[in-house]
């Protein structure tokens, strides 16, 4: 399965670098750079879990997917994708976790992605497992970055 595993220090707090993970308000957008408020809906959510579709633009298509989120499990937050145009099901999922660290916290992204068949997902497949460190490894610095920047701005 085509994996992408990126580790990172943060000033957050590991409470705080983990809420980033399951925080579903207008807020979102501001720390996930790719996610669209208006191509997301919190369908169902309990006190350590949420059911929520996310979509993204990828060129001129929306790639979407719903996750169950997960963070009933300390130190994690685990989001496994239940449906999808772009991502097989089952076998594609995000995870975060965070650790006390000297600084704030350990934070550790991994995405673990199947791709459906046909010519949009072996184009995105090939293009994670070329790209997908790179690309993803920015995009998890980002994410926390603008988390950071939210919890302590300047």
């Amino acid at each position: 399965m085509p994996r992408v595993h990126v580790v990172l220090e943060s000033p957050l707090s590991p409470e705080a670098a983990l809420a980033t993970a399951y925080d579903f308000s207008p807020r979102r957008a501001r720390v996930f750079p790719a996610v669209s408020m208006k191509r997301l809906t919190v369908h169902e959510r309990g006190e350590k879990w949420a059911d929520v579709t996310e979509g993204t633009m990828a060129g001129l298509v929306v790639n979407w997917e719903r996750c169950r989120y997960d963070w009933s499990q300390p130190g994690c937050v685990r989001a496994t994708v239940t449906d999808s145009n772009i991502y097989a099901v089952p076998g594609s999922s995000w995870e975060m976790r965070a650790s006390g660290a000297d600084a704030g916290s350990r934070v550790e992204m991994t995405w673990d992605r199947e791709f459906r068949p046909g010519p949009k997902g072996n184009f995105f497949g090939f293009f994670f497992g070329w790209q997908g460190d790179r690309i993803f490894g920015k995009y998890a610095r980002d994410v926390l970055r603008n988390r950071e920047r939210l919890e302590h701005p300047r």
